[in-house]
């Protein structure tokens, strides 16, 4: 190599680094563009008067008509004094709701930015994030009812968020103007629903709201399993029929750290146990799980894709298989068996979430690491659903008060009606 090409190397490498440099600069600065003008808007929202008839509801984070809200938004809807308004980032939501009678909007459109900007009160399950355009909302009251009472720290609470990390932040500069962005991603006035004592403990450092606004109210998506309605239709005969074992796991850091489930489940004998002891098993994997069930089982079908409501899965689920979902914290409401199959505990607790609670204090059932455990585990739970009951109990006391172990949906209208609007 002679010394031309040897300085013509050396400028296309110059080149590229200087490309790489004002690449990352382009994207520093187009998200400092951008957090400043959601900052700049939020703040002008607040002089947008509000009116103290107009209710916002969202959730799922935009992509669902279902969940705590949905409950609310129903019955809140009958009263002919408030404007009740949906609103959504997903098109079948629209038309599935449209068909029901409501009204429900775009969060991009003209009509859902003014009802998002005019009202007082917005009831959401994520984040005004999530769930709407945050920087609509400055001037709002929110009212979060959350979605789960889980183990995993999020928010505030988790170490790898741009919250906490701005909330820790040494530099004071960078924290004074962090701090911008953070409140941008909270309404004008901010509640947050817990289910007892122990949850409301963590729920300030988690939502950054005072523990004043930190409300004991329940999940109001528990009811159905306290009562009979229209929309246990919704759940094939089948599975109200069937005996059935339901596994739904979390996310692994949104798919980053998943194991593809042909990796941790012996199809073949899983379907032969089923067969013997007369259970279907279901396979509910997170959105962001990898791998797909084997469709050629008699007794193993996987309705992942399906659009049934999780809380009616588990309402007709005789056995309950998950890791460190949170689904299993409504399910002790059953006080039916709940099997934890951790096999990347310490992988997870290392690279996805750290958790508020020791995992073995408030896990009540058997703990397995591999298939061959789970298959032993899973016989005792046919034979003897009883094994663990006091356990299930203690813990259940610890995620819901008594008060909270029951319909709490009127609670809530309640507290919305005479606390807020």
């Amino acid at each position: 190599m002679n010394s031309v090409e040897l300085e013509i190397i050396q400028l296309v490498l110059l080149v590229l680094i200087l490309l790489s440099v004002n690449i990352s600069l382009l994207k520093k600065l187009k998200l400092l563009l951008k957090r400043s003008i959601v900052v700049s808007i939020r703040f002008l929202s607040k002089i947008v008067p509000k009116k103290s008839d107009l209710v916002v509801f969202g959730g799922e984070s935009g992509q669902g008509f279902r969940g705590n809200t949905k409950y609310i938004f129903i019955e809140m809807n009958k009263n002919e004094a408030i404007t009740c308004i949906w609103i959504t980032k997903n098109h079948q939501v629209i038309q599935q709701m449209s068909q029901l009678g409501y009204e429900v909007y775009r969060h991009h459109s003209l009509k859902g930015m003014y009802y998002q900007l005019r009202a007082k009160l917005i009831v959401h399950s994520h984040s005004i994030n999530d769930d709407f355009e945050k920087a609509l909302l400055g001037g709002a009251i929110a009212y979060n009812t959350w979605h789960g009472v889980g183990l995993k720290k999020v928010w505030g609470a988790n170490k790898s968020t741009f919250s906490y990390k701005i909330l820790h932040e040494t530099n004071k500069v960078k924290r004074f103007f962090g701090k911008f962005v953070v409140r941008a991603n909270l309404a004008g006035k901010n509640y947050v629903v817990s289910t007892s004592p122990r949850v409301s403990s963590y729920y300030p450092e988690t939502f950054l709201v005072s523990k004043e606004n930190v409300l004991e109210l329940g999940q109001v998506r528990n009811d159905v399993f306290f009562k009979e309605t229209e929309e246990d239709l919704e759940i094939p005969e089948w599975i109200r029929s069937e005996k059935v074992i339901m596994y739904m796991p979390t996310h692994r850091k949104f798919g980053k750290l998943e194991t593809d489930i042909n990796l941790v489940f012996d199809f073949d004998k899983l379907n032969k146990l089923c067969k013997e002891k007369g259970y279907k098993f279901l396979v509910k994997r997170h959105m962001y799980s990898t791998g797909q069930v084997p469709e050629i089982y008699e007794n193993i079908i996987d309705i992942s894709n399906s659009t049934y409501d999780p809380q009616l899965l588990l309402k007709y689920t005789d056995i309950l298989i998950t890791d460190y979902s949170s689904c299993y914290t409504d399910y002790l409401l059953l006080n039916r068996p709940v099997l934890f199959y951790s096999y990347d505990l310490d992988l997870y607790l290392k690279k996805s979430n750290e958790m508020y609670f020791n995992y073995f204090d408030v896990t009540p059932g058997p703990k397995v690491n591999d298939f061959t455990a789970l298959m032993q585990e899973l016989n005792q739970s046919m034979e003897a659903p009883e094994l663990f009951e006091e356990d299930r109990k203690r813990v259940l006391n610890i995620f819901y008060s008594e008060e909270n172990q029951k319909e709490v949906l009127q609670k809530q209208l309640d507290y919305l009606y005479e606390q807020i609007l």
